[in-house]
């Protein structure tokens, strides 16, 4: 049996850093500016305080369960295997909805090159073709996921770095070189908020990962604060500059941080930037492909959760029922809703998960029969404040979304019913 790889310190710190950038920072400062004014270099560092501390609920779970699943399986271990089952249910919804986002954001990016990307008939021909294209590689070349997660890393943490220093060099040269900022006082406050949210999502990659780390129950909570304070710093940054560049044309932009860095080198400034966004976005959603149907997957071979078939392997070792589910669902969300409306239904079903870690956090703090693990300052008063937080913000989304939620809860439910009286007739 192959040994288990140790990360050290600073490898936890890049896997935190690359799990939680995406495509939010490259398109949303806009919308966050038009919500926000100024402020929403506030929402942006509340988010980053707010899911620190609903990370540290998840440090507490990964140190006490040794199982790969994340929220899914806390759930299943705290209150059963009905919520767990619901719970496993909306992460690879979240999954799923990860991978149309990215595909959103690459087509919105392709429109910079190629502006008859946004035509509705040649816009969802290429959603189909990649997501064609993605199913491809799912079944015929799972080994090539490391390589494009990293080429993708790479590429958008190098992007947003060249950003800064570039955007930075020239303020401090030239001061401030936008247009004056008008209309600058948004009082959205709270959507500003939850679409900053939106950008520190990726978080629960890295406690999942808890149990690869050196001395996992003082390295996660350090490891935590770390990265969420370097990629609060890297966001504040890109916000502040992008809107210094571009002052009140920000609102107008669908490409801000791509049109503010032309401000800086000319358009080879916002071609560098769109080739490394069609990049990063493209290899985020190869990446995830791999991993969402896996997820569904395992409901059904580990713990038992779904119908056998979802776990249903092809020659190649691809879980090909999980796989086609995945990837029809994708392709009905990417063409049915535009980048923003598929960033609130990620924040709904990442809601979701969060609270049910939380109230996992609360039920199984003293349990016997399970490790001390990570204790968090001040006992119950972080997984009580991440609670009413994420009580409050559950009842900000618009009616659309909730009715996608409900309406995905009860087909699970169904599929779950269907799934256990079968077992029961099988077993009698």
């Amino acid at each position: 049996m192959a040994k288990s790889t140790t990360l050290s310190f600073g490898s936890v710190l890049l896997l935190g850093i690359n799990g939680i950038i995406g495509s939010g920072i490259f398109l949303l400062p806009g919308t966050l500016f038009k919500a926000a004014g100024w402020a929403s270099l506030a929402t942006i560092g509340l988010a980053g305080l707010a899911t620190l501390m609903i990370a540290m609920n998840y440090a507490v779970m990964a140190s006490k369960i040794d199982e790969d699943g994340g929220a899914w399986v806390y759930a299943n271990q705290a209150f059963g295997p009905h919520a767990g089952f619901q719970i496993g249910w909306f992460s690879w919804f979240l999954g799923v909805i990860t991978i149309s986002t990215e595909i959103a954001a690459f087509l919105t990016t392709l429109s910079g090159f190629w502006p008859a990307a946004q035509h509705r008939s040649i816009y969802i021909s290429v959603a189909l073709a990649i997501l064609g294209g993605i199913t491809i590689l799912n079944v015929f070349g799972p080994g090539t996921m490391k390589v494009i997660d990293d080429l993708s890393s790479a590429v958008k943490v190098g992007l947003i770095l060249l950003f800064i220093i570039g955007s930075g060099l020239m303020i401090a040269v030239h001061g401030h070189i936008g247009s004056p900022v008008v209309g600058a006082s948004g009082h959205d406050l709270v959507g500003a908020f939850t679409t900053a949210f939106y950008m520190f999502t990726g978080f629960s990659f890295l406690p999942v990962a808890a149990k690869q780390m050196r001395n996992a129950e003082l390295t996660l909570p350090r490891a935590l604060i770390v990265v969420m304070v370097i990629v609060t710093v890297l966001y504040l940054l890109t916000q502040f500059l992008t809107v210094t560049l571009l002052g009140s044309q920000i609102v107008a932009e669908k490409l801000p941080v791509a049109a503010a860095f032309m401000r800086v080198v000319g358009p080879v400034g916002r071609g560098v930037i769109l080739a490394g966004m069609l990049v990063s976005t493209l290899g985020v959603a190869i990446a995830v492909s791999f991993d969402t149907p896996v997820e569904l997957a395992s409901l059904a071979t580990e713990k038992k959760l779904l119908p056998r078939e979802f776990g249903q392997q092809n020659r190649f070792g691809a879980p090909i029922v999980a796989l086609l589910a995945t990837m029809v669902l994708a392709a009905g969300l990417v063409l049915s809703g535009s980048y923003l409306f598929l960033v609130n239904l990620i924040v709904l079903s990442s809601f979701v998960q969060y609270i049910s870690t939380v109230l996992a956090t609360f039920k199984l703090r003293n349990d016997t029969t399970l490790p001390r693990g990570v204790r968090l300052w001040g006992g119950r008063t972080i997984p009580a404040l991440s609670l009413v937080l994420l009580a409050y913000l559950i009842l900000q989304f618009n009616p659309v979304t909730y009715a996608i939620g409900i309406g995905f809860a009860a087909a699970g439910e169904l599929v779950y019913w269907a799934d256990d009286r079968r077992k029961r007739r099988q077993a009698t």
